[in-house]
Protein backbone atom coordinates (compact mmCIF):
# COMPACT_ATOMS: atom_id res chain seq x y z
CA UNK A 1 0.00 0.00 0.00
CA UNK A 2 1.37 3.41 -1.04
CA UNK A 3 1.72 5.87 1.85
CA UNK A 4 0.67 9.43 0.95
CA UNK A 5 2.30 12.21 3.01
CA UNK A 6 1.04 15.42 1.36
CA UNK A 7 -0.58 14.45 -1.94
CA UNK A 8 0.44 11.97 -4.65
CA UNK A 9 1.73 14.77 -6.88
CA UNK A 10 3.58 16.63 -4.13
CA UNK A 11 5.10 13.40 -2.85
CA UNK A 12 6.22 12.54 -6.36
CA UNK A 13 7.87 15.93 -6.90
CA UNK A 14 9.69 15.73 -3.54
CA UNK A 15 10.87 12.20 -4.27
CA UNK A 16 12.09 13.21 -7.75
CA UNK A 17 14.04 16.12 -6.23
CA UNK A 18 15.63 13.99 -3.48
CA UNK A 19 16.75 11.19 -5.82
CA UNK A 20 19.55 13.15 -7.58
CA UNK A 21 20.72 14.52 -4.22
CA UNK A 22 21.39 10.99 -2.97
CA UNK A 23 23.08 10.13 -6.26
CA UNK A 24 25.36 13.18 -6.19
CA UNK A 25 26.55 12.52 -2.63
CA UNK A 26 27.28 8.90 -3.59
CA UNK A 27 29.26 10.03 -6.63
CA UNK A 28 31.42 12.25 -4.44
CA UNK A 29 32.16 9.21 -2.26
CA UNK A 30 32.97 6.98 -5.24
CA UNK A 31 35.22 9.61 -6.81
CA UNK A 32 37.50 9.41 -3.79
CA UNK A 33 37.12 5.79 -2.70
CA UNK A 34 37.24 3.65 -5.90
CA UNK A 35 40.97 3.64 -6.75
CA UNK A 36 42.08 1.34 -9.54
CA UNK A 37 38.64 -0.20 -10.12
CA UNK A 38 36.85 -0.16 -13.48
CA UNK A 39 33.36 1.16 -14.19
CA UNK A 40 32.24 -2.40 -15.00
CA UNK A 41 33.38 -3.68 -11.61
CA UNK A 42 31.67 -0.80 -9.82
CA UNK A 43 28.46 -1.36 -11.79
CA UNK A 44 28.49 -5.07 -10.93
CA UNK A 45 29.18 -4.48 -7.23
CA UNK A 46 26.54 -1.80 -6.83
CA UNK A 47 23.84 -3.82 -8.62
CA UNK A 48 24.45 -6.96 -6.55
CA UNK A 49 24.84 -5.10 -3.24
CA UNK A 50 21.75 -2.93 -3.75
CA UNK A 51 19.71 -6.03 -4.66
CA UNK A 52 20.30 -7.38 -1.16
CA UNK A 53 18.74 -4.21 0.27
CA UNK A 54 15.81 -4.43 -2.15
CA UNK A 55 15.15 -8.03 -1.08
CA UNK A 56 15.05 -6.98 2.57
CA UNK A 57 12.65 -4.11 1.84
CA UNK A 58 10.41 -6.37 -0.26
CA UNK A 59 10.15 -8.78 2.68
CA UNK A 60 9.24 -5.88 4.98
CA UNK A 61 6.97 -3.80 2.72
CA UNK A 62 5.69 -6.53 0.41
CA UNK A 63 6.19 -7.23 -3.26
CA UNK A 64 2.97 -5.64 -4.53
CA UNK A 65 0.43 -3.07 -3.47
CA UNK A 66 -2.33 -4.50 -1.32
CA UNK A 67 -5.11 -3.13 -3.50
CA UNK A 68 -4.08 -5.35 -6.44
CA UNK A 69 -3.90 -9.12 -6.72
CA UNK A 70 -0.42 -10.55 -7.16
CA UNK A 71 -1.55 -12.75 -10.02
CA UNK A 72 -2.55 -9.67 -12.02
CA UNK A 73 0.71 -7.88 -11.25
CA UNK A 74 3.43 -10.50 -11.67
CA UNK A 75 2.62 -11.72 -15.13
CA UNK A 76 5.21 -13.06 -17.54
CA UNK A 77 4.55 -10.06 -19.77
CA UNK A 78 5.19 -7.49 -17.03
CA UNK A 79 8.29 -9.20 -15.67
CA UNK A 80 9.69 -9.68 -19.17
CA UNK A 81 9.31 -6.01 -20.02
CA UNK A 82 10.90 -4.96 -16.71
CA UNK A 83 13.90 -7.17 -17.50
CA UNK A 84 14.04 -5.52 -20.93
CA UNK A 85 13.96 -2.17 -19.14
CA UNK A 86 16.92 -3.30 -17.04
CA UNK A 87 18.84 -4.34 -20.15
CA UNK A 88 18.18 -1.04 -21.91
CA UNK A 89 18.68 1.32 -18.99
CA UNK A 90 21.36 -0.32 -16.85
CA UNK A 91 23.39 -2.70 -19.00
CA UNK A 92 23.25 -1.22 -22.51
CA UNK A 93 22.61 2.38 -21.43
CA UNK A 94 25.49 2.58 -18.95
CA UNK A 95 27.86 0.86 -21.38
CA UNK A 96 27.04 3.27 -24.21
CA UNK A 97 27.21 6.26 -21.87
CA UNK A 98 30.71 5.30 -20.68
CA UNK A 99 31.82 4.65 -24.28
CA UNK A 100 30.51 8.07 -25.32
CA UNK A 101 32.46 9.69 -22.47
CA UNK A 102 35.61 7.94 -23.68
CA UNK A 103 35.14 8.96 -27.31
CA UNK A 104 33.89 12.56 -27.18
CA UNK A 105 34.28 13.69 -23.57
CA UNK A 106 31.88 14.85 -20.89
CA UNK A 107 31.07 18.23 -22.46
CA UNK A 108 29.61 16.73 -25.62
CA UNK A 109 27.79 14.00 -23.70
CA UNK A 110 26.14 16.71 -21.56
CA UNK A 111 24.72 18.32 -24.69
CA UNK A 112 23.17 15.03 -25.84
CA UNK A 113 21.87 14.22 -22.35
CA UNK A 114 19.95 17.48 -22.35
CA UNK A 115 17.42 16.04 -24.83
CA UNK A 116 16.43 13.24 -22.43
CA UNK A 117 13.54 15.16 -20.76
CA UNK A 118 12.15 16.11 -24.17
CA UNK A 119 12.44 12.52 -25.37
CA UNK A 120 10.58 11.41 -22.24
CA UNK A 121 7.86 14.01 -22.88
CA UNK A 122 7.36 12.74 -26.43
CA UNK A 123 7.26 9.10 -25.31
CA UNK A 124 4.82 9.97 -22.52
CA UNK A 125 2.58 11.77 -24.97
CA UNK A 126 2.55 8.91 -27.48
CA UNK A 127 2.37 5.86 -25.21
CA UNK A 128 0.89 7.17 -21.94
CA UNK A 129 -1.29 10.04 -23.20
CA UNK A 130 0.45 12.44 -20.79
CA UNK A 131 -0.01 16.02 -21.92
CA UNK A 132 2.17 18.88 -20.69
CA UNK A 133 0.82 22.40 -20.50
CA UNK A 134 2.76 25.06 -22.47
CA UNK A 135 4.38 26.61 -19.36
CA UNK A 136 5.75 23.16 -18.46
CA UNK A 137 7.70 23.03 -21.73
CA UNK A 138 9.24 26.39 -20.86
CA UNK A 139 10.11 25.14 -17.38
CA UNK A 140 11.68 22.04 -18.88
CA UNK A 141 13.77 24.16 -21.22
CA UNK A 142 14.96 26.40 -18.35
CA UNK A 143 15.84 23.35 -16.24
CA UNK A 144 17.81 21.69 -19.03
CA UNK A 145 19.55 24.98 -19.90
CA UNK A 146 20.49 25.68 -16.28
CA UNK A 147 21.77 22.16 -15.67
CA UNK A 148 23.70 22.33 -18.93
CA UNK A 149 25.40 25.59 -17.96
CA UNK A 150 26.39 24.19 -14.55
CA UNK A 151 27.69 20.95 -16.06
CA UNK A 152 29.59 22.75 -18.81
CA UNK A 153 31.22 25.07 -16.28
CA UNK A 154 32.27 22.13 -14.09
CA UNK A 155 33.83 20.31 -17.02
CA UNK A 156 35.62 23.49 -18.14
CA UNK A 157 37.20 23.87 -14.71
CA UNK A 158 38.18 20.20 -14.70
CA UNK A 159 39.75 20.45 -18.17
CA UNK A 160 41.65 23.58 -17.19
CA UNK A 161 43.04 21.85 -14.10
CA UNK A 162 44.23 18.92 -16.22
CA UNK A 163 45.89 21.25 -18.74
CA UNK A 164 47.68 23.12 -15.97
CA UNK A 165 48.91 19.82 -14.52
CA UNK A 166 50.13 18.68 -17.95
CA UNK A 167 51.92 21.99 -18.53
CA UNK A 168 53.64 21.68 -15.18
CA UNK A 169 54.66 18.12 -16.00
CA UNK A 170 56.02 19.23 -19.39
CA UNK A 171 58.07 21.97 -17.75
CA UNK A 172 59.50 19.45 -15.30
CA UNK A 173 60.36 17.05 -18.12
CA UNK A 174 62.03 19.86 -20.10
CA UNK A 175 64.26 20.74 -17.16
CA UNK A 176 65.16 17.07 -16.70
CA UNK A 177 65.97 16.64 -20.40
CA UNK A 178 68.19 19.74 -20.35
CA UNK A 179 69.98 18.40 -17.28
CA UNK A 180 70.53 15.05 -18.97
CA UNK A 181 71.88 16.80 -22.05
CA UNK A 182 74.46 18.67 -20.06
CA UNK A 183 75.49 15.52 -18.21
CA UNK A 184 75.75 13.29 -21.25
CA UNK A 185 75.81 14.62 -24.82
CA UNK A 186 75.67 11.15 -26.31
CA UNK A 187 72.48 10.31 -24.47
CA UNK A 188 71.05 13.60 -25.64
CA UNK A 189 71.68 12.75 -29.28
CA UNK A 190 70.01 9.37 -28.88
CA UNK A 191 67.07 10.90 -27.10
CA UNK A 192 66.64 13.51 -29.83
CA UNK A 193 66.63 10.84 -32.52
CA UNK A 194 64.04 8.78 -30.68
CA UNK A 195 61.90 11.84 -30.00
CA UNK A 196 62.04 12.84 -33.66
CA UNK A 197 61.09 9.33 -34.72
CA UNK A 198 58.13 9.27 -32.32
CA UNK A 199 56.99 12.66 -33.63
CA UNK A 200 57.09 11.40 -37.21
CA UNK A 201 55.09 8.33 -36.22
CA UNK A 202 52.42 10.49 -34.58
CA UNK A 203 52.15 12.70 -37.67
CA UNK A 204 51.83 9.67 -39.92
CA UNK A 205 48.85 8.34 -37.97
CA UNK A 206 45.63 9.23 -39.87
CA UNK A 207 43.27 11.63 -38.17
CA UNK A 208 40.25 9.63 -36.95
CA UNK A 209 38.71 12.51 -35.04
CA UNK A 210 35.60 12.73 -37.21
CA UNK A 211 34.99 8.98 -36.97
CA UNK A 212 35.51 9.05 -33.20
CA UNK A 213 33.00 11.89 -32.80
CA UNK A 214 30.52 10.12 -35.05
CA UNK A 215 30.70 6.95 -32.93
CA UNK A 216 30.62 8.95 -29.70
CA UNK A 217 27.52 10.94 -30.63
CA UNK A 218 25.82 7.78 -31.85
CA UNK A 219 26.47 6.06 -28.51
CA UNK A 220 25.24 9.12 -26.58
CA UNK A 221 22.01 9.40 -28.60
CA UNK A 222 21.25 5.68 -28.34
CA UNK A 223 21.89 5.89 -24.58
CA UNK A 224 19.34 8.72 -24.24
CA UNK A 225 16.74 6.78 -26.22
CA UNK A 226 17.44 3.52 -24.38
CA UNK A 227 17.24 5.17 -20.96
CA UNK A 228 14.04 7.05 -21.78
CA UNK A 229 12.42 3.96 -23.29
CA UNK A 230 13.51 1.90 -20.28
CA UNK A 231 11.74 4.37 -17.97
CA UNK A 232 8.65 4.18 -20.17
CA UNK A 233 8.59 0.37 -19.96
CA UNK A 234 8.97 0.57 -16.18
CA UNK A 235 5.98 2.89 -15.86
CA UNK A 236 3.88 0.80 -18.23
CA UNK A 237 4.57 -2.63 -16.73
CA UNK A 238 5.44 -1.88 -13.10
CA UNK A 239 1.92 -0.90 -12.09
CA UNK A 240 0.91 -2.59 -8.84
CA UNK A 241 4.49 -3.40 -7.79
CA UNK A 242 6.28 -1.60 -5.00
CA UNK A 243 9.29 0.52 -5.85
CA UNK A 244 11.45 -2.05 -4.05
CA UNK A 245 10.16 -4.87 -6.25
CA UNK A 246 10.73 -2.94 -9.46
CA UNK A 247 14.30 -2.11 -8.52
CA UNK A 248 14.94 -5.66 -7.35
CA UNK A 249 13.95 -7.01 -10.76
CA UNK A 250 15.93 -4.38 -12.68
CA UNK A 251 19.14 -4.25 -10.65
CA UNK A 252 19.06 -7.91 -9.67
CA UNK A 253 18.84 -8.99 -13.30
CA UNK A 254 21.60 -6.56 -14.36
CA UNK A 255 23.82 -7.67 -11.48
CA UNK A 256 23.44 -11.34 -12.39
CA UNK A 257 24.30 -10.67 -16.04
CA UNK A 258 27.39 -8.65 -15.10
CA UNK A 259 28.44 -11.32 -12.59
CA UNK A 260 28.19 -14.03 -15.24
CA UNK A 261 30.34 -11.96 -17.58
CA UNK A 262 32.93 -11.50 -14.81
CA UNK A 263 32.97 -15.23 -14.04
CA UNK A 264 33.32 -16.11 -17.71
CA UNK A 265 36.25 -13.72 -18.12
CA UNK A 266 37.92 -15.11 -15.00
CA UNK A 267 37.61 -18.67 -16.32
CA UNK A 268 38.98 -17.53 -19.66
CA UNK A 269 41.88 -15.83 -17.88
CA UNK A 270 42.60 -18.98 -15.86
CA UNK A 271 42.60 -21.05 -19.03
CA UNK A 272 45.01 -18.70 -20.81
CA UNK A 273 47.22 -18.43 -17.74
CA UNK A 274 47.48 -22.20 -17.40
CA UNK A 275 48.33 -22.66 -21.08
CA UNK A 276 50.99 -19.95 -21.13
CA UNK A 277 52.32 -21.17 -17.80
CA UNK A 278 52.74 -24.69 -19.21
CA UNK A 279 54.34 -23.40 -22.36
CA UNK A 280 56.75 -21.16 -20.46
CA UNK A 281 57.96 -24.10 -18.37
CA UNK A 282 59.22 -25.82 -21.55
CA UNK A 283 60.86 -22.67 -22.91
CA UNK A 284 62.10 -21.31 -19.61
CA UNK A 285 65.75 -21.23 -20.57
CA UNK A 286 65.10 -19.93 -24.10
CA UNK A 287 62.73 -17.06 -23.45
CA UNK A 288 62.11 -15.66 -19.97
CA UNK A 289 59.81 -12.92 -21.20
CA UNK A 290 56.97 -15.41 -21.71
CA UNK A 291 57.00 -16.13 -18.00
CA UNK A 292 56.87 -12.42 -17.18
CA UNK A 293 53.98 -11.82 -19.55
CA UNK A 294 51.78 -14.25 -17.65
CA UNK A 295 51.92 -11.96 -14.63
CA UNK A 296 49.57 -9.52 -16.37
CA UNK A 297 46.93 -11.96 -17.63
CA UNK A 298 44.74 -12.48 -14.58
CA UNK A 299 45.51 -11.76 -10.97
CA UNK A 300 43.01 -14.32 -9.68
CA UNK A 301 44.72 -17.19 -11.57
CA UNK A 302 48.31 -15.98 -11.38
CA UNK A 303 50.58 -18.48 -9.65
CA UNK A 304 53.89 -17.04 -10.81
CA UNK A 305 53.69 -13.52 -9.35
CA UNK A 306 55.03 -12.94 -5.90
CA UNK A 307 52.85 -11.16 -3.30
CA UNK A 308 54.86 -7.97 -3.82
CA UNK A 309 54.30 -8.15 -7.59
CA UNK A 310 50.58 -8.87 -7.19
CA UNK A 311 50.25 -5.81 -4.97
CA UNK A 312 51.51 -3.56 -7.78
CA UNK A 313 49.33 -5.15 -10.50
CA UNK A 314 46.08 -3.30 -11.20
CA UNK A 315 42.91 -5.43 -11.38
CA UNK A 316 41.49 -6.16 -14.80
CA UNK A 317 38.24 -4.50 -15.88
CA UNK A 318 36.07 -7.43 -14.69
CA UNK A 319 37.76 -7.74 -11.27
CA UNK A 320 37.02 -5.95 -8.03
CA UNK A 321 39.90 -3.87 -6.63
CA UNK A 322 41.64 -4.76 -3.38
CA UNK A 323 40.45 -2.38 -0.66
CA UNK A 324 40.65 -2.33 3.10
CA UNK A 325 37.55 -2.83 5.23
CA UNK A 326 37.09 0.92 5.69
CA UNK A 327 37.24 1.43 1.93
CA UNK A 328 34.60 -1.23 1.27
CA UNK A 329 32.34 0.28 3.94
CA UNK A 330 32.57 3.68 2.28
CA UNK A 331 31.91 2.19 -1.16
CA UNK A 332 28.90 0.36 0.24
CA UNK A 333 27.68 3.63 1.73
CA UNK A 334 27.85 5.13 -1.75
CA UNK A 335 25.88 2.16 -3.10
CA UNK A 336 23.20 2.77 -0.47
CA UNK A 337 22.82 6.32 -1.78
CA UNK A 338 23.27 5.89 -5.56
CA UNK A 339 21.82 2.45 -6.28
CA UNK A 340 19.42 1.95 -3.38
CA UNK A 341 17.82 5.22 -2.22
CA UNK A 342 18.11 7.11 -5.52
CA UNK A 343 16.32 4.49 -7.70
CA UNK A 344 13.77 3.85 -4.94
CA UNK A 345 12.76 7.51 -4.92
CA UNK A 346 12.96 7.76 -8.72
CA UNK A 347 10.64 4.82 -9.34
CA UNK A 348 8.22 6.03 -6.68
CA UNK A 349 8.06 9.46 -8.39
CA UNK A 350 7.64 7.82 -11.79
CA UNK A 351 4.18 6.56 -10.81
CA UNK A 352 3.06 9.77 -9.08
CA UNK A 353 3.90 12.38 -11.74
CA UNK A 354 4.33 12.50 -15.50
CA UNK A 355 7.27 10.78 -17.15
CA UNK A 356 8.71 14.05 -18.49
CA UNK A 357 8.49 15.77 -15.10
CA UNK A 358 10.09 12.82 -13.29
CA UNK A 359 13.05 12.62 -15.69
CA UNK A 360 13.50 16.40 -15.79
CA UNK A 361 13.66 16.69 -12.01
CA UNK A 362 15.97 13.69 -11.73
CA UNK A 363 18.49 15.40 -14.04
CA UNK A 364 19.39 18.23 -11.66
CA UNK A 365 22.29 16.29 -10.14
CA UNK A 366 24.88 18.84 -11.41
CA UNK A 367 22.99 21.52 -9.46
CA UNK A 368 23.51 19.58 -6.24
CA UNK A 369 27.11 18.91 -7.29
CA UNK A 370 27.70 22.66 -7.51
CA UNK A 371 26.54 23.09 -3.92
CA UNK A 372 28.33 20.02 -2.53
CA UNK A 373 31.71 20.97 -4.01
CA UNK A 374 32.14 23.45 -1.17
CA UNK A 375 32.04 20.95 1.75
CA UNK A 376 33.56 18.00 -0.18
CA UNK A 377 36.30 19.69 -2.25
CA UNK A 378 36.49 23.24 -0.93
CA UNK A 379 35.67 24.77 -4.36
CA UNK A 380 33.53 27.87 -4.68
CA UNK A 381 30.96 28.14 -7.49
CA UNK A 382 31.69 30.53 -10.35
CA UNK A 383 29.39 33.25 -11.67
CA UNK A 384 28.35 31.03 -14.59
CA UNK A 385 27.64 28.19 -12.19
CA UNK A 386 25.41 30.43 -10.06
CA UNK A 387 23.60 31.70 -13.16
CA UNK A 388 22.96 28.14 -14.32
CA UNK A 389 21.71 27.20 -10.86
CA UNK A 390 19.23 30.10 -10.89
CA UNK A 391 17.91 29.05 -14.32
CA UNK A 392 17.56 25.44 -13.20
CA UNK A 393 15.75 26.40 -9.99
CA UNK A 394 13.33 28.63 -11.94
CA UNK A 395 12.66 25.77 -14.33
CA UNK A 396 12.06 23.33 -11.47
CA UNK A 397 9.54 25.70 -9.88
CA UNK A 398 7.65 26.09 -13.16
CA UNK A 399 7.73 22.35 -13.79
CA UNK A 400 6.49 21.60 -10.29
CA UNK A 401 3.49 23.89 -10.80
CA UNK A 402 2.53 23.17 -14.42
CA UNK A 403 4.19 19.82 -15.13
CA UNK A 404 1.23 17.51 -14.44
Amino acid sequence: MVVVVFSPTADGVIAALLAPLFMTIGFFIWDVRWPGGSAFALNMYKCLTASIGFIIMCLIRGFSNMDMASADVFTANNIGYLLLSSTLGIIVGDLLWLEALRLIGAKHVIVIDSIKPFAAAILGRIFLQENLRPPAWGGMFLTVLGVGVVSWEEQSKSSQSKEDAEDECDDTNAVQIESDRIDNDADDIGTTQISSQNTDDKVSIPDDKSKRYWRGYTCAIINVLADSFGSLLTKQHGVGMTTWTINLLRFGFAGIILLLVSIAMRLHGCYRSSRIDGHSQHTKNENKEDTESTLHIDQSCNTLATPAQQQHLRPLWYQLPSLKLKGWLQITGGVALVTFLCPAFEKFALFQITLALAISLSSIGPLYSLLLEVPFKGKRPTIWGCLGACLAIAGVVILSVFGY
